[in-house]
């Protein structure tokens, strides 16, 4: 018969881990600030499909046009997720600690992710371009820049993983407001439903955003803090500025 002492000792030497012994499981890795690109390329290929194969059917929003059918191109709606999709991938456990990294670490999170972006970029419009006439692509292209920005500031002010957020509530309020007026134009900072050549400030203004985006993402945590007005007096005037790389 085993001895009962000799029992609990065996289950603490299995629950007890000696120091500096690392626990079997899974394995650490470093993260390089773009969590599972296969997986957002994967969604975006999803999107480019629905975009070939529903593209041209009518998605419920809301619109303030009298008499008119809440009707919007479905291609309108995806388009805005295959711009928001590859910003989801900044979402990681290590949030607070990827904060305060260095610069070297942020340029290189930020060329991975442009990296990201425009290669679900390429993908998506190739695979709608299956489908869905050369009008329609080139109304997508323009607004991916502005629904990236949106998704940017989205994802500094609310989260990572809540980048979407901001980008659909922008969405529902241009499909509300950016109604046909008497004299058959769209209003001009409505960058999602026309081409070019019929609304030339489509791309300024999803460059704008686009811009906006950029400069939140930059504004990291302890760059805010570096600007602070309190802060910079209580370094005091001959102070050496803080370097981080």
């Amino acid at each position: 018969m085993t001895d009962t002492a000799d029992t609990a000792g065996t289950a603490a030497d299995r629950t007890a881990s000696p120091a500096g012994q690392s626990r079997p499981g899974k394995r650490f890795r470093p993260s390089c600030g773009v969590q599972r690109p296969a997986a957002v390329l994967l969604g975006v290929l999803l999107v480019g499909v629905a975009v070939a194969r529903l593209g041209h059917r009518p998605g419920i929003l809301p619109t303030s046009a009298v008499g008119e059918a809440p009707a919007t191109p479905s291609w309108r709606m995806l388009a805005m997720f295959a711009g928001v999709l590859p910003l989801l991938s900044l979402h990681s456990p290590m949030a607070d600690l990827e904060a305060s990294a260095t610069n070297r670490f942020h340029r290189g999170r930020a060329l991975r992710l442009a990296g990201l972006w425009t290669a679900s970029t390429v993908l998506f419009l190739g695979v709608s371009a299956v489908a869905v006439e050369g009008r329609v692509l080139e109304v997508m292209a323009v607004a991916l820049p502005g629904w990236a920005g949106l998704g940017l500031v989205s994802g500094r002010l609310l989260g990572r993983r809540q980048a979407w957020a901001l980008p659909a509530l922008a969405l529902c309020a241009i499909s509300y407001w950016g109604v046909r007026a008497p004299d058959g134009t769209y209003p001009w900072w409505d960058f999602t439903l026309l081409p070019v050549a019929e609304n030339p400030s489509g791309p300024a203004v999803s460059l704008a955003l686009l811009g906006l985006g950029l400069f939140a993402h930059w504004l990291t945590p302890w760059r805010l803090r570096a600007l602070s007005p309190r802060r910079r007096g209580a370094r005091g005037p001959g102070a050496p500025a803080r370097t981080r790389g």
